[in-house]
């Protein structure tokens, strides 16, 4: 085994046996040390150098972008980080680095700013056995034992980080969603892990691949929601699996309950509560010593689980991605989650696919099913804005929107 492929089983075998058992005490350790040691490398952080984590800075993507070189170990700038991403965008060829082997990558931008990220070949390797350790089934466990695992990716972009994962024993293949769906599905027969968008992960449901049977199905970037979850686990026979992860790092993966992990064991999270329930995330991931992120608010909204969780997992829960501060729309003052708005648009029966925009006073409705369903949405967000005590919305079709197909979904979206 080569230095590289030992380093993800080391990484691996940490966070599946070790860690578990040592959670607390090691998690508080880690954090400690990179405070102490990482911290100050970044320019940014070196005066706050021996203060406590409560005592630094709240920053955001704007923030960070703003002076990117004082946040990254290298004094790596944002122009040189983005001509290096945007010519790997434009060639879809993603192995160039930075200096030290750095690589960059880009989020997809769903808030109209892209996020950068940096990234080492040692962080890399560490990312990859903490993600097996977390999310390899047993059932995938079982079979690596036998034969390699073939694992489909289906991203906007591919990167050096994915490309840790391909081994001997580990089968990795990348899928360019900037390519048609429909152009992948022969490669798909035999793969036993497929990793993509819910709205991805639908259509290759619906599509119905023959030989594709595979032993564990997980969504990423997008907001699962419960239709969606519903459909693909008819069409493949298992429960779709989450991995919740930022330009900010691997920040949750979901356990056999359903429930979303905060993956506590790397990153420190702080809730800055919404309400009692729902709360945006400050993180800091203590694993990251290239680019820091230390007190980073998230515009995501979280919905909190409640008690432990059932499964004995060690850590907070969530019982959702809710989606971002701007897919919560607003009558008047008055705040409408995604969540509690997919309930009532559930109430309007069958509709096919939809989207709801805020323009105003003016929410925007578009659904591939009948047009009629559009009157239906109306009478429930009329029904939803008098239980809220809330003025109705004026409540108006819309074409459908044109949406990239490496564009991320959002169903439900506050543009004015």
């Amino acid at each position: 085994m080569g230095g590289s492929q030992a380093a993800v089983a080391a990484a691996f075998a940490r966070e599946r046996w070790l860690l578990p058992r040592r959670y607390d005490a090691a998690r508080a350790r880690a954090l400690e040390r990179f405070l102490r040691e990482d911290l100050p490398r970044a320019s940014f952080y070196a005066p706050h150098a021996g203060r406590a984590l409560h005592e630094l800075p709240v920053v955001d993507k704007r923030t960070v972008l703003a002076d990117f070189a004082a946040f990254n170990r290298y004094g790596i700038g944002l122009e040189q980080a983005l001509a290096v991403a945007e010519a790997a965008e434009r060639s879809r060829d993603f192995t160039d680095t930075l200096p030290g082997g750095v690589t960059v990558g880009l989020s997809s931008g769903t808030t109209g700013t892209r996020g950068v990220f940096l990234v080492s070949e040692e962080e890399s390797r560490l990312w990859a056995g903490i993600l097996l350790g977390q999310m390899m089934a047993p059932a995938s466990l079982r079979a690596l034992t036998s034969r390699p695992l073939r694992v489909a990716l289906f991203l906007r972009a591919n990167s050096n980080l994915y490309e840790t994962l391909d081994s001997r024993r580990v089968r990795f293949s990348w899928h360019d969603l900037t390519q048609p769906v429909e152009d992948h599905l022969p490669d798909l027969p035999g793969t036993d892990v497929l990793v993509a968008p819910a709205s991805v992960l639908r259509r290759i449901a619906a599509a119905k691949p023959a030989g594709l049977r595979p032993i564990q199905v997980i969504s990423v970037a997008e907001t699962l929601e419960p239709d969606d979850e519903a459909v693909i686990r008819a069409a493949f026979g298992r429960p779709v699996e989450q991995i919740y992860q930022a330009t900010e790092g691997l920040l949750a993966v979901s356990c056999p309950t359903g429930r979303l992990h905060l993956n506590e064991g790397h990153v420190h999270v702080e809730p800055q509560w919404i309400d009692h329930r729902r709360f945006h995330p400050v993180v800091t991931d203590f694993t990251r010593t290239t680019q820091l992120v230390v007190r980073h608010r998230l515009d995501d909204v979280l919905l909190a689980a409640p008690g432990p969780c059932p499964c004995g997992r060690p850590g907070r829960s969530i019982a959702a991605v809710l989606g971002r501060a701007d897919d919560v729309l607003l009558l008047g003052d008055v705040p409408v989650y995604p969540d509690v708005l997919r309930h009532a648009v559930a109430l309007a029966g069958e509709l096919g696919d939809y989207r709801i925009e805020q323009h105003g006073d003016e929410w925007r409705v578009a659904v591939t099913g009948a047009q009629a369903g559009i009157s239906r949405v109306g009478a429930e967000v009329t029904r939803l804005a008098e239980r809220l005590r809330a003025a109705p919305p004026v409540v108006v079709p819309m074409a459908w929107p044109a949406e990239a197909p490496d564009q991320k979904r959002r169903r439900i979206r506050r543009v004015s």
